[in-house]
């Protein structure tokens, strides 16, 4: 079932099906800014695309699909090659059904109970995340509690087009100038390296198009801050809008759509290839098997953890 949400400024769409964020407008300009399906069914037939998704227990890659917690070593579905990706393919919490625990005309909150052992994460881990409207911002919060000490690395999975057929003639200026090398399999590595003259550096905005013309396959990878304060983490341009995205979580996943390919999405639009630009705020990926290198996502046993995640919709002049 799908609820709608809206104000003077924005109005947004999101599915009790994976807390979806099924579409996000502008109002003034009505432009809806995420991909999306027309049906929670076709979330389910393209499950790898993760549209607008709520993705969890842990977002991105853990290597080998195993980690060790409190000297216990944890397997998980390996759904990624080696790797366990987004909490375990159909089985994560993108696939579930969410259930609305308010709902209001300006926000919507909606729970997810999983319980100990699913997908291979230790603990009954109740999940909370909520959509709200303020002015021209939607912010995504979310909270969790477990039973028992386990990850929780939750992420919005929304990928973001501003108006054109794809986003390389959008603008990106991303708030850091560090990010993860991968490995073959898409894994972060166990280091931060410098964007500094590569094209992985969008510390000036540049338009997305000349950086990624010159990589293989664009973009799919961990930008880093490594500390938890409010903070913007990058700022999306093109022609007369501007997306903001501020968070308080450490790190920033940019995947720039590669692998969609002759996809119908929304009101019969065929999305392909840089159809659309991930910005997925985050823990680092793989973190729990890099030992204190970075901020780990562990959830102690009875306590709360809780995050954010504000997009913020601007007119502006020449956005590219």
């Amino acid at each position: 079932m799908r609820y709608t949400i809206e104000n003077n400024y924005l109005k947004a769409i999101i599915s009790d099906q994976g807390a979806a964020l099924v579409s996000f407008i502008d109002l003034k300009t009505n432009t809806d800014i995420v991909l999306g399906y027309d049906s929670d069914q076709e979330y389910l037939d393209n499950y790898s695309d993760y549209f607008g998704a709520t993705v969890g227990r842990n977002a991105n890659r853990i290597g080998n699909a195993c980690f060790i917690l409190n000297d216990k070593e944890y397997h998980l579905n390996k759904n990624d090659g080696l790797n366990n990706l987004h909490g375990g393919g159909i089985n994560g919490f993108s696939f579930k059904k969410w259930k609305v625990e308010k709902y209001t005309i300006e926000s919507i909150t909606l729970s997810y109970y999983s319980k100990d052992t699913e997908e291979g994460f230790p603990g009954n881990l109740k999940t909370q995340v909520t959509y709200k409207l303020e002015d021209n911002n939607l912010i995504f919060n979310f909270n969790g509690i477990s039973d028992q000490d386990t990850l929780f690395n939750i992420t919005n999975h929304s990928y973001f087009n501003l108006g054109d057929e794809n986003i390389l003639n959008h603008s990106l200026y991303i708030n850091t100038s560090k990010y993860s090398p991968t490995d073959e399999n898409a894994l972060s590595l166990d280091f931060v390296e410098d964007t500094t003259d590569t094209a992985y550096d969008f510390s000036t905005k540049k338009r997305i198009g000349d950086n990624i013309s010159k990589l293989e396959t664009g973009i799919d990878n961990n930008y880093v801050w490594e500390v938890m304060d409010d903070k913007l983490m990058c700022e999306l341009s093109f022609s007369n809008l501007k997306l903001s995205v501020y968070s308080d979580l450490p790190d920033m996943h940019v995947y720039t759509g590669y692998h969609l390919e002759n996809k119908k999405g929304k009101n019969n639009k065929i999305y392909n290839r840089f159809a659309g630009i991930a910005l997925e705020c985050q823990y680092y990926p793989n973190g729990i098997n890099y030992g204190d290198k970075f901020i780990l996502p562990i959830l102690k046993k009875n306590e709360i953890m809780k995050h954010y995640i504000r997009y913020e919709i601007e007119e502006v002049k020449n956005g590219i």
